[in-house]
């Protein structure tokens, strides 16, 4: 559907000049009620609406509605919401007031046009440079962020299995290794490969401290630590990053630092802007996934 920068630009600008006016329109209410007051008083359906409650009353709530409203629909936080709401103050407004207005059709049809704007937004939302955009992708990462635990401990299981069956098939024979040999081959079986998912810049320094610990203690043996990011923790990996010493104290730990390429994308980071020694992997999450099938141990921050 829309894909170029210059239409996604065109769902904005929309969104943002059609809500300056319910702004405008808000505060006007609420700072000189008396005027809006007198044309619904005299308006020849206000009968429609002035028998819920005075037309003062009446001009203050609806002030007060297409003020928040617009206040929504301006920044893109529940704009399908936001815009069915200010159509329900729209409309009775123009029922009443503009309909056979003095003034003639012009107010009619500008508040026509505008509820044309507002069946814009109810049916499409926001879309584009939003509150709800951005709270659309943060709930994409966490459901992502389940699926990688899910594999992770499916994986487990699965190994689990495998091993239990692999000792009951093979139990006579690696009783008869010699024991130089069996040695031998534990010691190579435990070399080790860790992997680390981080979804926020400061969760940098935390995984290179990891990395340290890993490589320096014999215990776990490690053969590859990699520090995968995604979401907002791409940040940390830009030339000008507070994040520079955690950066290169892990390259020194001998840390391979990958990026999600959609990440990068969605944070408007191009390559060029990275620090030297950083891989770009299409999609984080999968690769995760890739590197669990080739049996590293991984963790999410």
């Amino acid at each position: 559907m829309e894909n170029t920068p210059l239409q996604k630009a065109s769902f904005l600008v929309l969104r943002i000049l059609g809500s300056l006016l319910y702004i405008l329109a808000g505060i006007l209410h609420l700072a000189k009620t008396a005027e809006p007051t007198a044309r619904l008083e005299k308006a020849a359906f206000a009968p429609l609406v002035t028998w819920i409650a005075p037309a003062e009353t009446l001009i203050i709530l609806s002030g007060i509605g297409l003020l928040l409203g617009g206040v929504l629909l301006f920044v893109g936080f529940r704009t399908r919401l936001a815009a069915l709401a200010l159509a329900g103050i729209l409309v009775p407004i123009t029922l009443t007031v503009q309909v056979n207005n003095p003034e003639g059709a012009g107010p009619l049809f500008k508040n026509v046009a505008l509820l044309g704007i507002l069946f814009f937004f109810m049916v499409n939302g926001a879309r584009y440079y939003s509150l709800d955009q951005v709270l659309e992708a943060k709930k994409k990462i966490k459901k992502n962020m389940k699926v990688v635990h899910s594999g992770k401990y499916v994986a487990m299981l699965a190994t689990a299995i495998m091993f239990v069956l692999g000792s009951c098939a093979t139990g006579t024979t690696v009783a008869q290794t010699p024991p130089a040999t069996a040695q031998g081959a534990a010691t190579a079986a435990a070399k080790k490969d860790y992997a680390v998912l981080i979804s926020q810049p400061n969760h940098l320094k935390a995984a290179v401290n990891t990395a340290q610990t890993i490589k320096s203690d014999s215990k776990y043996n490690s053969n590859s630590f990699v520090i995968m990011a995604c979401g907002k923790s791409v940040e940390a990996f830009l030339k000008d990053s507070k994040m520079v010493q955690e950066f290169e104290a892990g390259k020194a730990a001998g840390v391979t630092y990958r990026i999600c390429g959609m990440s990068m994308k969605k944070f408007n980071i191009d390559k060029s802007q990275l620090m030297d020694g950083v891989e770009v992997v299409p999609n984080g999450l999968t690769h995760m996934f890739d590197l669990q099938l080739q049996g590293y141990n991984t963790v999410e921050l």
